[in-house]
C-alpha cells in the first residue's frame, strides 16, 4: 500500500470515528421511530349530500382531534382531479399505543358506525416512520 493510500485510509478512519462519537449518533443509526401515519381515502355514495359529507368530516375531526397521541390531523377534499378518491383523512400517531387507542375509542367507533352506510369505497394505509 502506497503512502498516499495509507494517508487516505487513515483520514477516512478518523472522520468516521469523529462522526460516530458525536452525541446521539449511535441512537440515530440504530433506533427506529415509533411514529405512525394513517391515511384514509374515501368516496361517498351518490346519495350522500354535500351537507351529509360535511357533517361526516366535521364529526370525524371532532372525534379524533382530542385523542392522546394523535397529531397533524388533516380532514378534507382531495385537490387533484386524477385520483380515484375525493376525500381524505390523515393523522400521525406517537406510537402503536396511540394507534390502538384511536381504534378502540368509543366516539371514533360511533362516528364510523353512524356514517359507514354513506361510504362507497375507502382505502387505509398505516406507514411507520423509519
Amino acid at each position: 500500500m502506497g503512502k498516499r493510500t495509507r494517508v487516505l485510509v487513515l483520514a477516512a478512519v478518523v472522520v468516521t470515528a469523529a462522526l460516530l462519537s458525536q452525541p446521539g449518533a449511535e441512537r440515530t443509526a440504530s433506533a427506529r421511530s415509533s411514529k405512525i401515519r394513517r391515511t384514509i381515502l374515501l368516496n361517498f355514495k351518490s346519495e350522500a349530500t354535500t351537507a351529509d359529507i360535511q357533517k361526516v368530516l366535521q364529526e370525524v375531526r371532532q372525534s379524533i382531534s382530542g385523542l392522546q397521541g394523535v397529531h397533524n390531523l388533516f380532514v378534507g377534499t382531495q385537490i387533484i382531479d386524477r385520483t380515484p378518491f375525493r376525500y381524505g383523512i390523515s393523522m400521525d400517531f406517537d406510537d402503536e399505543t396511540a394507534l390502538k387507542g384511536y381504534r378502540e375509542n368509543e366516539e371514533h367507533r360511533r362516528t364510523h358506525n353512524d356514517y359507514s352506510h354513506l361510504v362507497e369505497s375507502a382505502q387505509i394505509t398505516d406507514i411507520r416512520d423509519e
